[in-house]
């Protein structure tokens, strides 16, 4: 019996041991050498077919605990029966496979050969994302823009996130080629992590072919079966090699080379002192005040607890505070990335209604610098409110509610804007995701951040391990209505609606070579 049938696949969650055979290219056996549970007669047929397979089986190391594999200690694992005994109590592993491992002590599993110069095929690229302060559609939508693949795993980790490229064809080590494969596997290595670091904060300074976390069905968040090209891949790493070397050689002038602390500037001060400010002033309310200290913060590098105590007094001192929730979301929001600095438009906007008017903005401008006044603009703005509408959702919404609702009037009131200019800048947004319920006076209408979906899409996917027999529609009836709507949009519009199937329905196995 094979793995992929030995733990089948529940209400189209794909098991953690077929993941790991997915990702190892069936280069461990399928049974124990000594003590499978396995019939007889079908270990000595695997057997059999083995004796005759020209490519010799490697192994992996696994650990079962962090503090574990800091003291050097786990187990060497050369099958997936192994794997699908071990793996619930197990923490880390490595998903490249070596020739062969060993023990320094056998009694205390302290273990050995997990060396660069030990490895057999490096079948995966993987990368850390070392906080949970990130948003992870950041990584799929920099993938999309840099022209790389999806990643075909993402894991969840006690302190943030893996995520993994599973070659094609692995890099098979050769000794007597002096490990080119190595290196060149490394090189690629480099490349995807400096481009991404862009668009999330990536672990740059990792060992890219030791351990990482073992798939669980508890921290698994995305898998895609379809493994990536590596011929594609090494074509992008030269392009990309040979992009760096031009930017290198360039000279560029930064006149923004020092960083200016926004939050020692006057306006800053003049608006933490200030405690009446309210909700409902659309561009000026409470909350945008918040928002627009806190990127006053991540702009001027200030740690995320620093800016999160003093503004936790600001809101403290409001006379109709924020709620917890909403102030801590507000603070992840403006230390997501997403932003630059604090916006002009938004400063004085705030400057002018809730303090004595003596303090200016001073700074450079954090999002765009205006030519006109912004009610002077007839097109050139719509890019902005949709940032406008994006910053207010992501606010206000969450992954188990990222959704607001309600007549096309009332949303085009709450975003401060005609109700023809909303359709419009709806009907440009990339960022925006729209759905219309009925028709006339009762239509009830639909508007998230495509950010927040795919937060939703992972905290669903958290779900459906939990609670297996769910279905899709029971799940998400309000995007299953719809379904026929969603147009691959991780090619046209950057979200990956396209992959909803892989990640909720029932799917078939990855693919598995032929091993008899």
């Amino acid at each position: 019996m094979e793995v992929h049938e030995i733990d089948h696949k529940i209400s189209g969650v794909i098991s953690p041991v077929e993941i790991m055979q997915f990702m190892t290219h069936n280069s461990l056996h399928l049974y124990k050498v000594k003590g499978s549970r396995a019939p007889f007669d079908r270990v000595v047929a695997y057997e059999k077919v083995e004796k005759n397979n020209p490519y010799r089986k490697g192994a992996v190391f696994v650990s079962p605990s962090k503090e574990d594999l800091i003291n050097g200690k786990g187990y060497v694992v050369t099958s997936y029966e192994a794997l699908q005994d071990r793996y619930q109590q197990l923490s880390h592993w490595t998903p490249n496979t070596y020739r062969g491992g060993s023990y320094y002590d056998f009694k205390n599993r302290v273990i050995k050969g997990h060396t660069r110069e030990n490895l057999k095929q490096i079948n995966v690229i993987g990368f850390d994302i070392d906080t949970k302060n990130v948003d992870l559609y950041a990584l799929y939508l920099g993938c999309e823009e840099l022209g790389l693949p999806r990643p075909n795993l993402l894991l969840e980790t006690p302190r943030g996130f893996q995520a993994f490229f599973v070659l094609d064809t692995p890099f098979y080590i050769h000794i007597n080629k002096d490990y080119k494969a190595i290196r060149i596997a490394e090189r690629l290595s480099e490349n995807i992590r400096k481009a991404l670091s862009k668009y999330v904060p990536i672990d740059t300074a990792c060992v890219p072919f030791g351990f990482y976390r073992i798939p669980r069905e508890d921290n698994t968040l995305d898998f895609y079966e379809v493994p990536t090209s590596t011929n594609q891949l090494l074509s992008w790493s030269k392009k990309f090699d040979e992009q760096e070397n031009r930017s290198f050689l360039r000279v560029v002038y930064n006149k923004y080379t020092s960083a200016f602390d926004q939050t020692s500037s006057d306006w800053y001060h003049a608006l933490i002192r200030a405690t009446d400010i309210e909700k409902g002033h659309h561009g000026a309310s409470r909350n945008n005040a918040l928002l627009t200290m806190a990127i006053a913060n991540y702009a001027s590098e200030r740690e995320f607890e620093e800016a999160y105590d003093e503004l936790d007094q600001f809101n403290s001192n409001l006379e109709q505070p924020l709620s917890k929730s909403e102030f801590e979301r507000t603070l992840k929001s403006a230390y997501s990335g997403k932003y630059k600095g604090a916006k002009r438009s938004y400063v004085e906007g705030l400057l002018e209604l809730w303090t004595d008017g003596q303090a200016q903005f001073s700074g450079r401008e954090g999002w765009y610098k205006f030519k006109k006044p912004r009610e002077e603009r007839v097109r050139s703005h719509y890019n902005e409110w949709e940032e406008d509408i994006v910053a207010f959702l992501d606010a206000r919404t969450s992954p188990e509610k990222p959704f607001l609702e309600g007549s096309f009037k009332m949303l085009a009131e709450t975003f401060g804007m005609a109700v023809s200019s909303l359709k419009e800048v709806l009907k440009r947004a990339s960022k925006l995701k729209k759905y219309t319920i009925g028709q006339g006076r009762g239509a009830i209408t639909k508007v998230a951040s495509r950010s927040m979906l795919f937060k939703r899409l992972l905290l669903l996917r958290k779900e459906q391990v939990r609670n297996a027999q769910l279905t899709f529609a029971e799940l998400f009836p309000e995007l299953n209505l719809f379904k026929h709507q969603l147009v691959s949009p991780f090619v046209e519009a950057k979200l990956l609606w396209d992959e909803l199937d892989l990640i909720y329905r029932a799917g078939t196995s990855p693919p598995a070579q032929n091993t008899g």
